[in-house]
């Protein structure tokens, strides 16, 4: 019969991806909106769906060209150390996953700077060198990487790995990496990360007075409390109270978590106030609660989509009608349809013609999705014109 441990691995292979993250591209450097440091996952295609790190079974995100942008940490290699705030990870590659489960364990051929390595030396600010590695001059300056770890990483390390799931422990920056002869003999290559994250490290005393603050609770499909909107699902027990049951076969008593409700930062509140020709969106999103950060996001995103090319709308345009359209989609329909609202017909011939229109762009709107979505407009903003509440609000002034 197999173990507690391999019925959860073999039910992690069988989950099927039902969601992408679309609030920014998958070769995304950094953070990704809407989810802190201590959000943890019980199963990897989960942590796929997020954004966080997107391989639903390697570990690592990158490739021959481009920085690697993730990681997890999972104690394969014998050569791994973990340190918590610094570790050192061993490149991927070595095992020959042809023949009997005992020999596949063993390194069996050397490793090279190739694929996923190479993304992981690309993402170090030193030259690169496919002979011995290099360090970087300022650690700093090497490209962020974003760490999480696996619980079959507490093995070795408990102190730093979560007991049960995936978890994300924030941005690392690589300060050196080398080729040396692992334990097998064969050479791997190795990469001292360092972490750089104003988020508290999940294992100290502030990072989990972080996570209670924050409300996260492990998001599994499996349980009455979605991990990703902390809420209650339909049909389960009430929160806050018990419940009995049999899962996987085995009787069971858990207590169910409380629901918790995300607040939006008052600078975020303030930017909303202002504008005021999308007051009736803001207050039909306002009206419902959101227990993290990323469900908000979700929420805001599912009220701006373009209602011609149907993706989250780009250098928005807010019509008499409070429709936002993409700038390029409405002037496109302007050429075949006139001052028409491509949603409701409404006549928006007072916003004038469509040269007019192109200086419409309704900055508020820009402002605050750029809050909640650092990336977005990166392909076509310079700087967004702000309003002098705005000014005031960045420079911690006053705002009447």
């Amino acid at each position: 019969m197999p173990s507690a441990k391999q019925t959860e691995e073999r039910g992690d292979m069988t989950r099927v991806k039902t969601k992408s993250c679309t609030i920014v591209p998958k070769d995304h450097i950094g953070s990704i909106p809407g989810v802190h440091v201590g959000q943890s996952w019980k199963f990897r295609i989960h942590v796929s769906e997020s954004g966080i790190h997107r391989p639903p079974v390697a570990g690592i995100s990158g490739s021959a060209k481009k920085p690697a942008v993730s990681i997890v940490l999972a104690g394969g290699y014998p050569e791994d150390i973990d340190r918590g705030e610094e570790f050192v990870y061993t490149g991927s590659g070595g095992y020959d996953f042809v023949g009997t489960s005992q020999q596949r364990k063993a390194q069996s051929f050397d490793q090279e700077l190739t694929r996923q390595n190479r993304g992981l030396a690309l993402a170090c600010a030193a030259p690169l060198d496919e002979t011995v590695g290099g360090t970087a001059n300022d650690w700093k300056q090497s490209s962020a990487i974003r760490v999480c770890r696996s619980y079959k990483a507490a093995k070795k390390h408990p102190e730093y790995a979560p007991a049960e799931g995936v978890r994300y422990d924030g941005l690392y920056r690589i300060v050196k990496y080398w080729k040396e002869k692992g334990v097998s003999g064969f050479y791997v290559w190795r990469y001292l990360f360092r972490r750089d994250d104003p988020e508290p490290a999940p294992w100290t005393d502030e990072g989990k007075a972080f996570i209670e603050k924050m409300g996260f609770t492990m998001y599994d499909p499996d349980v009455d409390i979605d991990g990703r909107t902390g809420m209650t699902k339909a049909g389960s027990a009430v929160a806050g109270t018990k419940r009995t049951g049999n899962v996987n076969g085995s009787n069971c008593q858990s207590v169910v978590a409380k629901k918790y409700k995300f607040q939006p930062t008052a600078i975020l509140r303030e930017l909303v106030r202002l504008d005021t020709d999308n007051t009736r969106m803001w207050a039909d999103i306002h009206e419902k609660e959101y227990a993290t950060e990323s469900a908000y996001i979700e929420a805001t995103k599912g009220h701006l989509s373009c209602p011609i090319c149907q993706e989250l709308v780009q250098q928005p345009v807010t019509l008499p009608c409070s429709h936002n359209v993409c700038c390029s989609c409405l002037c496109s329909s302007m050429n075949a349809y006139g001052n028409i609202c491509p949603m409701c017909c409404h006549d928006f011939s007072s916003m004038g013609s469509k040269s007019d229109v192109k200086g419409k762009v309704n900055q508020n709107l820009v402002t605050i999705m750029r809050a909640l979505i650092p990336s977005y407009g990166s392909e076509w903003i310079t700087e967004p014109n702000a309003t002098t509440a705005q000014f005031a609000r960045r420079e911690g002034q006053p705002v009447n």
